[in-house]
């Protein structure tokens, strides 16, 4: 890899560390998960929540990159991947290793989207 997707994929990981841990709040953790049964529903239908979530981790994206389209592809993986998560999160003994998974996804996903710009 050259120096550049190197660089770049320094800028995505610190990217996702703010948009998937600084970014989200717990109470936005919480709602996004579509399995969450809890009385709060202000923030409205938990697809409200993922996606706004999705939708940041997608801006981190087009930020470092300067590509929208890789913005875009980055909220669908980031949705999809934390949905899956949260399913998967339902049992708790599951909890360890759909984090590993889902964290070692979104590690894929940024080298992806570094190698292409």
């Amino acid at each position: 890899m050259t120096s550049h997707v190197w660089e770049t994929l320094w800028w995505l990981l610190v990217a996702h560390a703010l948009t998937d841990y600084a970014l989200q709040p717990s109470e936005m953790a919480t709602h996004k998960n579509p399995f969450y049964r809890g009385k709060d529903m202000a923030h409205g239908p938990w697809w409200w929540t993922m996606g706004a979530h999705a939708l940041i981790n997608g801006g981190g994206v087009a930020l470092v990159t300067g590509s929208w389209i890789l913005g875009v592809a980055e909220t669908v993986v980031h949705g999809l991947m934390d949905t899956i998560k949260c399913s998967l999160c339902m049992e708790p003994q599951h909890v360890r290793v759909a984090t590993w998974i889902d964290q070692g996804i979104h590690l894929l996903s940024k080298t992806l989207w570094a190698l292409c710009t």
